[in-house]
């Protein structure tokens, strides 16, 4: 909503005694109620509306993660408890997916999630809500979410990639950032979600150093490897994935750590100024800062973002190097077969049929390189 138009409505709010932000009293009460009660709202709107009915299980976890990523996202950059908040909450919510390059149809679901929790909060009797005012239908009805042909991933040479990494990207974390994106098909929340003790580099001084480095169970006997688990929030796998770390992402890591701040923080990449974990938000303006506006958005194509390491890799694993499906998904961290999930060989009781030691040599020996 553009400021005059803005300003229109509270005019308007004003004229007829209104107000256009009518949750915001609830606020404190809202917070006391979560904090001094250990009532949270949207987890009875999820198990009364979603998770008791016959749902797969798919549609369940994505209804979670809608909620999930919102309650961050409004706490994170508004003193609003995520069960009041007005239309220009969900409209800045919205367009940050938007601006982060997912398509009108993905940000349509989430919405209407969050809508469907709102029209829940307004039927029963005991909440607040009005059934008048629901913020993520006022936004729907304000953001252009009309259906469109998908857009395809730039396909960027990679001797013109080597160009980006090697002379514009000097700063060496944000350099170890986005190759770790490329070398290791992660989304943008899964490198903000990497622990010290789930990144093994073979290095006594770097060990030595932060003695928690490579600690992590599942990394044993795996030297040069990180380990990414599943039920991380954020991280939105599958399953837990172990990758190797080839030359080039260890020497680029190596120098990164040589200079990490020491700061007791468990999270592998921290800010610049303040030491803290990084979100994805933070990891994509990284991206689009040294990739746009040279590989923004066109008519034809997707503008570069975080999710790009993701396509480019898949692309050259499967395309390039001609990897079986299975080893593309493990790689990805994609369901491969039902059962319970495991990382380990030896768990008999899973249906899992790749892993690391499957894809360990080949990856070191085609894996691209940048050059650096």
């Amino acid at each position: 909503m553009s400021s005059d138009n803005h300003d229109k409505h509270e005019q308007i709010a004003d004229r007829f005694g209104r107000t256009t932000d009518p949750l915001a009293e609830y606020n404190e009460d809202f917070w006391a109620m979560e904090r001094e009660d250990g009532v949270d709202p949207f987890q009875l709107f999820l198990d009364e509306q979603v998770r008791n009915r016959n749902h797969s299980d798919d549609y369940i976890k994505n209804r979670e993660r809608h909620v999930r990523q919102f309650r961050n996202f409004i706490t994170e950059h508004y003193d609003r408890h995520p069960a009041c908040a007005s239309s220009r909450h969900t409209m800045e919510w919205a367009r940050a997916f938007l601006n982060d390059g997912l398509t009108n149809g993905t940000v349509a679901k989430k919405l209407s999630t969050l809508q469907l929790a709102y029209t829940y909060f307004g039927n029963e009797p005991n909440f607040p809500h009005k059934t008048d005012f629901n913020p993520f239908g006022s936004a729907k009805c304000k953001i252009d979410l009309s259906k469109e042909s998908p857009k395809d991933p730039r396909p960027i040479p990679l001797p013109e990639l080597r160009d980006v990494i090697q002379d514009d990207i000097r700063h060496i974390r944000d350099r170890a950032l986005i190759v770790t994106g490329f070398k290791t098909l992660l989304r943008a929340s899964e490198v903000c979600n990497i622990k010290l003790n789930e990144v093994h580099i073979a290095n006594s001084e770097l060990q030595n150093h932060y003695p928690e480095l490579g600690t992590h169970p599942a990394l044993d006997g795996r030297p040069n490897a990180v380990y990414v688990p599943h039920d991380r929030e954020r991280n939105k796998r599958e399953r837990p994935t172990i990758i190797p770390l080839d030359d080039e992402l260890r020497r680029i890591l190596l120098q990164y750590l040589l200079v990490r701040p020491d700061n007791g923080e468990p999270w592998l990449f921290l800010s610049k100024t303040k030491g803290r974990k990084l979100d994805h938000t933070n990891v994509n303006d990284r991206w689009k800062e040294y990739f746009r506006p040279r590989y923004g958005p066109t008519d034809r194509f997707r503008g570069v973002s975080s999710h790009y390491g993701r396509h480019f890799g898949t692309t050259w694993f499967k395309v390039e190097q001609n990897w079986p499906r299975d080893l593309v998904k493990y790689l990805r961290g994609d369901k491969q077969s039902s059962g319970k999930i495991r990382s380990t060989r030896n768990a008999i009781d899973s249906y899992i049929h790749t892993y690391y030691e499957d894809i360990e040599d080949r990856y070191r020996g085609e894996i691209f390189k940048f050059r650096i």
